[in-house]
């Protein structure tokens, strides 16, 4: 089996792993993201964005350096960005996560979102600029409530991206997702468990989805690919 890991930390040697999406989350890890988008290797991904726990390390520029690595990098997205209900300054969270949002509508490319325990405060940021919109959003780590899977997917082009279910909740968010919605992740910050961490989800989706493994892992990366074909042609 070959994977697709469509959010982590890591960059690393590429064995099993056919593609896979580093994410930023503050200003200083961009210059990475910038090394990894100009080895241009096929396999390694990036994002640069401001992660809502790290809203402090947003400079008064960082929209305008943000604008220039996308315009000088047409592989880079955006992203990890976007609320989390359990951090601090909830209203300067809006006001970065707004700003990355436009800036991703306007150069096209897909955002990675993190959102906890605010899809409230996400939807209506969705509408309010549902006329100029990302080309495609990732939900990383996705934990809202099920009946706003469909919604999301047809409103605006959602991938919704899991690791192994947990608990009830998680279950059935993943249920409720159609399978050509589905992504996994490992948000590793270690090469070491990527593969077993993949492996074991995409198993547990499978069994829960009733469907045969490999032809699940094949689903997912065609719709990894859909991601990726906003910043890269596919052959």
């Amino acid at each position: 089996m070959i994977y697709t890991d469509a959010h982590c930390h890591i960059v690393a040697p590429a064995q099993d792993i056919a593609g896979r999406i580093y994410n930023s989350a503050w200003p200083d890890d961009w210059k990475y993201a910038v090394f990894v988008s100009d080895a241009d290797d096929g396999v390694n991904f990036a994002t640069i964005g401001i992660h809502p726990w790290h809203i402090a390390r947003a400079s008064a520029g960082f929209d305008s350096e943000m604008r220039d690595i996308l315009s000088n990098h047409p592989n880079i997205m955006v992203g990890e960005i976007g609320l989390d209900k359990f951090h601090p300054d909830i209203d300067r969270q809006i006001e970065i996560f707004t700003t990355q949002l436009k800036i991703a509508a306007e150069f096209r490319r897909p955002v990675h979102l993190h959102c906890v325990g605010a899809w409230d405060k996400i939807l209506h940021i969705f509408r309010v600029h549902a006329g100029a919109m990302p080309p495609a959003i990732v939900a990383h780590g996705f934990s809202g409530a099920p009946d706003l899977i469909l919604q999301l997917a047809e409103k605006y082009n959602m991938y919704f991206s899991y690791s192994a279910p947990n608990n009830d909740n998680a279950t059935t968010r993943i249920r409720q997702t159609p399978k050509n919605r589905i992504l996994v992740e490992s948000d590793a910050f270690d090469a070491n468990p990527e593969v077993e961490i993949l492996d074991s989800t995409i198993h547990a989706i499978a069994g829960l989805c009733g469907c045969d493994p490999d032809e699940l892992s094949e689903q997912i990366n065609d719709n990894f690919n859909g991601v990726l074909s906003y910043v890269r042609p596919i052959a």
